[in-house]
């Protein structure tokens, strides 16, 4: 049996310059009547769509999914983790949205803002995006 998470927040991709242009161009392909070009378009979308940012937090670590890229939770055990601390970023702190890597940084994130910095013991640290970091924090604090 599953063990209740004490902490879930689920993310998706909010940005309108994401949709906008999507929208903007599945307005010529249809007036043309490309089918393989509406397709492609629908299935651009539905990616975009499909795409969320879930993290949890369980009396042994930290768990991160990223779908529809990760099939399952990656897990940081608290034993593995030095600091957690609460972080802001923007939109060229780590080249964007998404999963993105940097030398010493691994960060997940559906849009700018606010998040923590998971340091951890001989691994490179991770930044998760949240939209209560306040929470996630003190969640992680209390159990950490």
């Amino acid at each position: 049996m599953t063990e209740e998470p004490l902490f879930r927040e689920t993310q998706r991709i909010p940005q309108p310059w994401i949709w906008v242009p999507l929208v903007l161009v599945s307005v010529p392909i249809l007036v043309l009547g490309s089918v393989v070009g509406a397709l492609v378009v629908l299935a651009v979308a539905g990616l975009f769509y499909s795409i969320q940012l879930v993290t949890e937090v369980r009396s042994d670590g930290i768990y991160v999914r990223f779908a529809p890229v990760h099939r399952s939770f990656r897990r940081l055990p608290f034993d593995g983790i030095e600091r957690v601390e609460r972080t802001e970023f923007g939109l060229l702190t780590y080249g964007g949205i998404g999963i993105r890597w940097t030398p010493n940084t691994v960060a997940y994130m559906t849009t700018w803002g606010s998040g923590i910095k998971i340091d951890r013991e001989n691994a490179k640290s991770i930044v998760i995006g949240s939209q209560d970091p306040s929470v996630l924090l003190e969640t992680i604090d209390e159990l950490h």
